[in-house]
């Protein structure tokens, strides 16, 4: 194979690989034969998920560019689980992706700093800025990772069962009150529909939410960081709250559900609303056949409340280069070309997601409704607003909440668990 190496755009030599908003140059040497190079990926995706087969031509493409082969380990999303353990053993591993919070905290140590290589393609102007600034929190002021096909979380509903349960734009609601006065008036309909439904795996999405409506983000990782849940009142109005949906009949009858059971409801015409990611319109219409108009809303406000909806649940996948990795550059260059541009459309409209390039304006039609809420947002909170920072205590809170939801425990019995663990 030739000797490949990076190089400015219009050199006279170069191979270019296109990305849409910007190009990779590339320069072929001809005085010196090497041995053939490659990147070593990690994915955290299965190999026929649509996702998959955007990377696997980025892949062919990057190769025909440049010479330097991608290697593709299909992980699936235990990459979590798997990746420290493989890079503390020595695994010639160059590149990998995850939760770009997940990586950015819980994988610093392996992750190359990335500043220097982004500067030179000017790559942080691609940024959403709100990813950007969360990224660069994370890491101290650094780039750890890439994010790509970012996420907002908030209710998902459909508008054809929206309508047939009475309601119109009119009704779409900001407060915790209005909210439950769409519950009540969704059950009291003929249409037979549920107001909401959930699964159990993402039962924290709800609580998360709530607290952090009453004490805001910083104060809920507070409350359990200390343990302070007897201390903190807003903390039992916010297990009420959440038990009354269910009590009250308000959340479907198999909920919490088995993932996806909860969220297809709403594509079976059983549900209206479900409290999910930006990826559920996509996976629920894939499940279920359906084809749903797709409306959107922040979980709503509650009195006296410290934080409105203006804090919303963002992020995205990041793609990470190794501090060990040999072929830094490469591994870089190789993600720059799926995060930007042609190849990042590719993503968004494969399965409706959001585009991660910022020039990339075009949302697709089951997410649009999503976007001016993005646009306003200015206050950025984690997945389930801090509820499952603490790694070693996320799965008692869980637990805690099925038993709440389930209705075999009282609020104050949920609390004082929670208090006592």
């Amino acid at each position: 194979m030739r000797k490949w190496k990076r190089a400015v755009a219009g050199l006279g030599s170069a191979v270019l690989l296109m990305t849409g908003t910007g190009v990779l140059a590339f320069a072929q040497e001809e005085t010196e034969d090497f041995p053939e190079s490659k990147i070593v990926y990690w994915s955290m995706w299965e190999e026929g998920e649509p996702q998959a087969e955007i990377i696997r031509d980025a892949a062919l493409a990057y190769e025909e560019a440049t010479g330097i082969s991608v290697e593709i380990q299909w992980k699936g999303r235990e990459i979590n689980d798997l990746i420290g353990p493989a890079l503390d053993a020595g695994e010639q591993i160059d590149l990998f992706d995850d939760d770009y919070q997940r990586m950015a905290q819980q994988h610093k140590e392996y992750l190359a700093k990335l500043k220097e290589m982004a500067d030179t393609v000017d790559y942080e102007a691609h940024i959403m800025p709100v990813l950007l600034e969360q990224v660069k929190n994370w890491g101290d002021g650094e780039l750890p990772a890439m994010p790509y096909q970012p996420y907002i979380t908030g209710v998902w509903y459909n508008k054809d069962l929206w309508e047939e349960a009475g309601l119109t734009q009119e009704n779409i609601p900001q407060t915790w009150e209005k909210l439950l006065k769409v519950c009540r008036k969704i059950k009291n309909s003929d249409s037979g529909l549920s107001p909401i439904s959930c699964d159990s795996s993402y039962i924290n999405l709800l609580y998360g939410y709530q607290l952090a409506r009453y004490i805001g983000q910083e104060r809920t990782a507070q409350v359990i960081h200390n343990c302070t849940w007897k201390q903190i009142p807003e903390a039992l109005q916010a297990a009420k709250d959440i038990r009354t949906l269910f009590f009250a009949g308000y959340m479907s009858p198999d909920s919490p559900a088995e993932h996806p059971q909860g969220q297809n409801e709403v594509g079976d015409g059983e549900a209206v609303m479900v409290l999910q990611g930006s990826w559920a319109p996509e996976e629920i219409m894939e499940e279920t056949g359906s084809d749903v108009e797709w409306g959107f809303f922040p979980w709503p406000t509650v009195e006296n409340g410290a934080e409105g909806i203006e804090g919303i649940m963002v992020g995205a996948q990041g793609f990470g280069v190794t501090e060990n990795s040999q072929m830094k550059q490469e591994a870089f260059d190789f993600a720059y070309s799926i995060c930007i541009g042609e190849t990042d459309m590719k993503m968004t409209e494969a399965v409706n997601s959001i585009p991660a390039d910022a020039d990339n304006t075009q949302w697709p039609a089951a997410i649009a409704d999503a976007k001016q809420y993005l646009t306003e947002e200015s206050r950025p909170y984690m997945w389930a607003a801090g509820l499952e920072a603490d790694l070693d205590y996320k799965d008692e809170i869980q637990q805690e909440l099925l038993k709440l939801t389930r209705l075999e425990e009282t609020p104050e019995e949920f609390i004082e668990n929670l208090g006592n663990m």
